[in-house]
């Protein structure tokens, strides 16, 4: 008659059989799909991003070149401004197409860990260009405090600093709306850029309708707020860069709910040594999972390929699960890695 132990072990034996019996069944018919699926999703969300980026460069020059001809003709030395922040706003636009573009790279011999990273050093190029536009905006107020401008034509000026405006407010939430849906930080930053072209553009439509009342001391007030928020912004986000590419945790709240999704895993005993970095859009996690020390190390392959699969499914920003399988032969001690 077998005994309680035979029992129990004949149990775990019989689940175990089951749940590799589920793994090879979904190896065979749609883990490699469900793989390619994953693949296509990131390669979508990188696709997107490259589009959102193209247009909104087009459309920043569309606005460039007009501010610059209204400019020129009116004599506005805000518009000329504005416009000259708006060839910078092109320049960071290319950079995040840059980084996107090299984000949508497959991994290499000599990179293989992917080129996601390239997305954050753009957003870091785009910082630094934001912090020299709040110089500049910050100098340029500066002069206008004892050279008041004679501007012509102001009703022109007034209408394209207003149109500037509203087309710099849709940009923003376009790529705001983009960047969180794609989990892209540069386009995030180059939103909050847009936001601070819409307050340029109140900057040079309240300058000239104070011109009318020969009131000139409100246009540097106005640049000098805008700077400070260029400024606060982009060093938040140069901060975020710079972590990001020092392979930076996410928050605690992700790294506990991947932690739980793994011991939720049918025969995992135990977690420890969970890693989880971001590099660029995506996160990479890496933990040591312990098993059963009965089972043979195919069931514990198929025990961590599961682990991966659901914490792929349940967080989509994951690209790689790295799963270290531990054979825990004592409830006290674990025993060698599978």
């Amino acid at each position: 008659m077998a005994s309680a132990s035979e029992a129990a072990a004949l149990g775990r034996a019989t689940r175990l059989r089951q749940l590799i019996s589920l793994s090879r069944l979904d190896v065979v018919t749609g883990s490699k799909c469900m793989f390619m699926s994953m693949d296509d999703s990131r390669r979508i969300r990188l696709q997107r991003g490259i589009t959102v980026a193209t247009r909104s460069t087009l459309v920043l020059v569309s606005l460039s070149v007009v501010k610059i001809c209204v400019g020129l003709l009116s004599g506005s030395i805000a518009l000329l401004a504005d416009a000259t922040h708006t060839v910078m706003d092109i320049a960071g636009s290319a950079i995040v197409w840059l980084g996107l573009r090299l984000s949508l790279r497959k991994p290499t011999d000599q990179f293989p860990y992917g080129f996601y990273k390239a997305e954050s050093i753009c957003t870091l190029i785009v910082c630094v260009i934001m912090i020299l536009t709040a110089a500049e905006i910050l100098l340029d107020s500066v002069q206008r405090l004892f050279v008041p401008s004679v501007i012509s034509f102001r009703p022109v000026v007034i209408a394209v600093a207003i149109g500037s405006g509203l087309v710099s407010y849709r940009l923003a939430e376009y790529k705001e709306s983009a960047g969180r849906a794609i989990n892209s930080q540069a386009l995030r930053v180059e939103s909050r850029h847009s936001l601070a072209d819409v307050l340029n553009a109140g900057l040079v439509c309240g300058s000239v309708l104070f011109t009318y009342i020969n009131v000139t001391w409100v246009e540097p007030l106005a640049a000098v707020t805008i700077s400070a928020f260029i400024l606060w912004t982009a060093l938040g986000f140069g901060k975020d860069s710079i972590f990001s590419l020092m392979d930076i945790s996410p928050r605690s709240s992700m790294r506990k709910a991947i932690e739980q999704t793994m011991a939720e895993t049918q025969a995992v005993m135990g977690i420890h040594d969970l890693k989880v970095r971001r590099s660029g859009p995506f996160v990479f996690v890496e933990a040591h999972v312990e098993v059963d020390g009965a089972i043979s190390v195919g069931q514990a392959h198929a025990i961590a390929d599961e682990v991966e699969n659901r914490v792929k499914r349940r967080f989509k920003e994951v690209d790689s699960v790295t799963i270290h399988i531990g054979m825990v032969h004592d409830k006290r001690h674990s025993g060698q890695e599978a």
